[in-house]
């Protein structure tokens, strides 16, 4: 039999298997990006400022309340802030509580800036402005999709600039919550964010694929292909090869003092690959602190007394 048979014979038997697979996952993978990464047209959805994203479950409506009274009681503070990048109209609310130093928080994916209310309540009392956003595609920003970090770090990099330049705040603080964590250390490494002066990371993943496919295996769903065809998806909006890129990588580039907050019950950001990042990081001013109950984004909400006193001793070691 000629040599260039037996591969023919090959790719005969496995195209079409390739095939019939492609079909059935890739209606999942565009389903997927279009519930997760696309905003939706109901304005009651998750992605809309002042509606809490998980109303069922306990934990995230009590942050959710909590946030919300608090920004009640300082309403006479905000003012409704825009910048304009990558073409688009971003927009926050700025807390001027009349200090030299804002910390900007940055939410998980599809939360906007209401939801970072609950992390920024005791910043004032640590003497810290505060800037809450709306991520691109969600509240009151524009752009039609969430881009895994890659796009928002040049997002926040032009608040920062926005908080420095135009609001005179002498320097910035970054505190990021999941995929906040990642926008954040990008913006630091990757995008020459300036005048930061420290960054607080709460339950970073190593890359998103990595967080997308323990989402997958939490929900009993399979991982391949549908992740990796999401993934594809992210690459052509952006780019960016989000099985590699990311906080795996950015973090070996961090040089500026870094607070590391990490449960030891998550299972989207293993707490092993967490530990990893951190022993990676070539910050000479670094901490980790373990929590050792809680969900992924929920620590401060089981542990707050711990979770406001961490983050308050760290600022203080500045």
């Amino acid at each position: 039999m000629p040599g260039f048979i037996i591969p023919i014979i090959i790719a005969a038997i496995l195209i079409p298997g390739i095939v019939i697979m492609l079909v059935k996952t890739l209606p999942i993978a565009d389903m997927v990006f279009r519930t997760q990464f696309t905003r939706p047209k109901d304005a009651t959805a998750g992605w809309t400022r002042g509606v809490c994203s998980f109303p069922d479950n306990e934990e995230n409506m009590e942050m959710h309340r909590q946030g919300m009274a608090w920004a009640e009681e300082n309403k006479e503070f905000i003012h409704e802030v825009t910048i304009r990048n990558d073409g688009l109209k971003l927009c926050g609310q700025y807390f001027d509580f009349g200090f030299k130093k804002a910390a900007i928080f940055l939410a998980g994916r599809a939360e906007p800036c209401t939801y970072s209310y609950y992390f920024a309540m005791p910043y004032r009392d640590f003497g810290y402005n505060v800037l809450v956003i709306d991520n691109r595609s969600t509240g009151f920003s524009e752009g039609e999709f969430s881009t895994a970090a890659m796009k928002e770090a040049k997002d926040v990099a032009k608040w920062i600039e926005f908080l420095t330049n135009d609001l005179k705040n002498e320097k910035v603080l970054i505190h990021g919550i999941c995929i906040g964590s990642a926008t954040g250390l990008r913006a630091v490494t990757r995008e020459n964010a300036k005048n930061v002066e420290a960054l607080i990371a709460d339950g970073m993943y190593e890359t998103f694929y990595e967080t997308l496919r323990t989402h997958f295996i939490a929900l009993d769903k399979p991982v391949f292909p549908v992740c990796h065809e999401v993934v594809c998806k992210i690459y052509k909006l952006t780019g960016k090869n989000v099985m590699s890129e990311g906080p795996v990588k950015d973090i070996k580039l961090l040089d500026i003092p870094f607070l590391m907050i990490h449960g030891k019950e998550d299972v989207f950001s293993l707490p092993e690959k967490a530990q990893k990042m951190f022993d990676s990081c070539p910050s000479p001013h670094k901490k980790l602190v373990w929590f050792e109950k809680g969900m992924h984004s929920h620590l401060k909400i089981v542990a707050p007394v711990k979770y406001d006193e961490t983050v308050k001793e760290f600022i203080e070691s500045l």
